[in-house]
């Protein structure tokens, strides 16, 4: 990757890209003047992922019509200094007007990502806006952003370092102008011949030399006149032609491709009167009423996402009023249950098939055991996902999350997060994949690496199935009902103070985060947008998070099927036995220094409810109790076990979601060695406590 980039900051008058420039680079900038110019030239500097930033302050201008000397320089700079990115910045509250001079640019230039500023005025206006589509249709990256509030700053350096290193195609834009396009062909076969008119595209000087373009009539009339001529010749043709000047008609299909790419991609809605939303915050916002009024809210979005999705925690309740029959239903016919089964009879079915084919054994168990499991695990999380990303997004859409936020900041800010981290981190008691990438609706980098960290911390539901499995072990039940009592409080206990420690030390906030918690007013949710937002969001976590889980899946198969004699269906002889064996030494300082009991906390790094499972495999037990009983675990292991399943490393889908998320190998890595080393403390602490108590 290049030490330095140039970027250009372009963008129309009153948009907000002084403040962008100032936010960005800070005290590191520096004024001049453009050569032979009366305008002044802001320079300045950032480092992002070890690049040297350098951005050039273009003067605002609406167009690239080089009719005013502030137009002449930005078209000269990025035609002749070839940047290697161009940011246009648009406003969000007025796209019609200020997406012209991103238009020009597209047409002039391919290295270009478009910033959408003042996200969140428009947001309270009712305005949304599509920025997926909207890349999709312009062909370059578009970041929507708050200068003002310093949001999205992150992800518009990271879309700008990519385009600039190629990491990140884009395009030049072609527009389709009728007419125009005919007669601009037959002038570029001229212009093509005088190289004195510059390096900017010939279509785009032919265009420009029809429209009446001053500056390329100049250069053209001294170093190429007959180019001049035949442009004049053909500019007669159009006006009698269409009876409209070629300016007119070049600038009626610019708008007429802005009006139709807005119309794909903006929404905007009615907001609710003023006294509406003060009414209803008279009760949301009163600390008593506002408090459990939105905690029921957020109560009901959780049981409703995760009860469609896992059946938890209505199967559970179910169970416990003596409702079997509802909570099989729960169990079968949630849509986790349902895709569990689809993969169950698309195995058995290839399976047979492969078999039946004569492949070998090898070759069926990858194609089964590790290419459609993957493939599996990919895709069991994505109604979760979706479901999640549907709740926020209508939460989001109507105002609501915004009081939620407001209502639980004194509460949150104490742990470094605002009361908007609430939604996520309660996420997690049903998964911590979803937990992570909700995240993605703070405002801040700092805080959305922080929430992440702490989520999985959260012990999930598939947790919970370990715990319970383990706890039903210990003969004692009230031992067993302190034991999963006190790990919650526990766990909860730890991302309060980590959370509080991780704020002070590592992540501290430059300012304050309650002016970053502000009321929008209420509006009518959109289902156009709830899609929009649900959508892009699954498609985000199946492009990035997907590849990752389904590669490391296939690397797992390889650890759990393979040893050093080729493929294998004993574990006993695996790859994943002999590392397991290798670590069962650490955790003898646990209680734990069993093969078996280290393969099951490794084998948890795939999925954590198959910790069970592979207890039963590797102990070649038919039933989980039997299992237990071979191992011979005493009260003191089975909690010493119980408090690691619950705080080691998170699973493989929780770790591929934190990295697509933080897009940081170094927070990845702090994440999983983290939550290792607060395992074995933790552990070793209640089995030596544990342990001298029944001495």
């Amino acid at each position: 990757m290049a030490k330095e980039v140039r970027v250009a900051l372009a963008g129309a008058p009153n948009v907000g890209k002084s403040t962008l420039f100032n936010v960005l680079v800070g005290a590191h900038r520096f004024v001049g003047n453009w050569p032979g110019k009366t305008v002044d030239r802001y320079e300045g500097e950032v480092e992002h992922h070890g690049v040297r930033i350098r951005f050039i302050d273009l003067p605002g201008t609406y167009s690239l019509s080089a009719q005013s000397e502030e137009e002449e320089i930005a078209r000269d700079f990025i035609v002749n200094e070839k940047p290697d990115t161009v940011i246009v910045v648009v406003n969000a509250v007025s796209m019609e007007t200020t997406m012209y001079l991103a238009l020009q640019v597209l047409e002039l230039y391919d290295k270009v990502v478009i910033a959408v500023n003042k996200i969140d005025v428009a947001a309270k206006m009712g305005v949304h806006i599509h920025v997926e589509r909207l890349s999709r249709l312009l062909g370059v990256p578009v970041v929507p952003i708050s200068a003002l509030k310093k949001t999205g700053l992150h992800e518009l350096l990271e879309a700008t370092l990519a385009v600039a290193t190629g990491s990140l195609r884009t395009k030049r834009l072609k527009l389709s102008y009728g007419i125009l396009d005919y007669y601009a062909g037959q002038l570029s076969g001229k212009i093509s011949k005088c190289g004195a008119l510059g390096n900017a595209p010939q279509e785009w000087l032919a265009l420009r030399l029809l429209e009446g373009d001053r500056q390329i009539e100049r250069k053209a009339r001294e170093a190429c006149p007959d180019v001049l001529e035949e442009a004049l010749r053909l500019r007669k043709i159009v006006e009698d032609e269409t009876g409209k000047s070629p300016s007119l008609l070049a600038a009626s299909a610019r708008y007429s491709l802005i009006a139709k790419v807005l119309e794909e991609s903006v929404h905007a809605e009615r907001v609710v009167t003023p006294a509406f939303t003060e009414r209803l915050d008279s009760y949301l916002l009163r600390p008593a009423i506002g408090h459990l009024v939105l905690f029921l809210l957020v109560l009901g979005s959780l049981v409703l996402v995760l009860g469609l999705n896992t059946g938890f925690p209505i199967k559970q309740i179910a169970e416990a009023l003596g409702m079997e029959e509802l909570a099989s239903i729960f169990e079968q016919y949630t849509l986790s249950g349902l895709l569990s089964s689809l993969f169950a009879s698309l195995g058995d079915y290839l399976r047979t098939l492969l078999a039946s084919q004569g492949f070998p054994e090898w070759a069926v168990s990858l194609a089964v055991d590790g290419i459609l499991a993957g493939v599996g695990g990919v895709l069991s999380f994505l109604p979760l996902i979706f479901l999640v990303f549907v709740v926020f997004g209508f939460l989001e859409d109507t105002g609501i999350m915004a009081r939620i936020a407001a209502t639980y900041h004194n509460l949150m800010v104490r742990i470094g997060l605002s009361g908007k981290a609430l939604m996520p981190l309660l996420l997690g008691f049903g998964c911590n994949v979803p937990a992570i990438m909700g995240t993605k609706i703070l405002s801040t980098d700092r805080e959305k690496v922080l929430a992440s960290l702490l989520a999985p911390l959260i012990p999930c539901q598939a947790r919970l199935v370990v715990l319970l499995l383990l706890a039903s072990a210990i003969p004692n039940p009230l031992v067993s009902a302190f034991l999963l009592v006190f790990i919650y409080a526990y766990a909860l206990l730890l991302v309060a103070a980590l959370g509080y420690v991780f704020s002070k030390l590592f992540f501290k906030a430059e300012e304050e985060p309650e002016l970053l918690v502000e009321l929008p007013p209420y509006h009518r949710p959109s289902l156009r947008v709830i899609w929009w937002y649900a959508w892009d969001n699954t498609l985000h976590f199946l492009k990035k998070a997907g590849v990752i889980i389904f590669s490391l899946s296939i690397v797992v198969w390889i650890l759990m099927s393979t040893g050093p004699a080729g493929y294998t269906q004993d574990v006993g002889t695996s790859y994943a036995y002999l590392i397991g064996t290798s670590l069962a030494p650490a955790l003898a300082l646990v209680g734990l220094g069993k093969w078996q009991v280290a393969l099951a906390l490794l084998s948890g790094f795939i999925a954590k409810e198959s910790v069970a499972s592979t207890l039963i495999i590797a102990t070649g037990a038919n039933t989980f109790s039997e299992a237990f009983s071979s191992l011979g675990l005493n009260t003191a292991q089975v909690a010493s076990l119980m408090v690691f399943a619950t705080l080691y490393t998170p699973c493989l889908a929780t770790v591929s979601a934190f990295y697509v998320q933080t897009r940081n190998i170094k927070y990845a890595l702090l994440l999983v060695f983290y939550e290792l080393l607060i395992a074995f403390a933790s552990s070793f602490t209640v089995y030596s406590l544990l342990s001298a108590l029944v001495h």
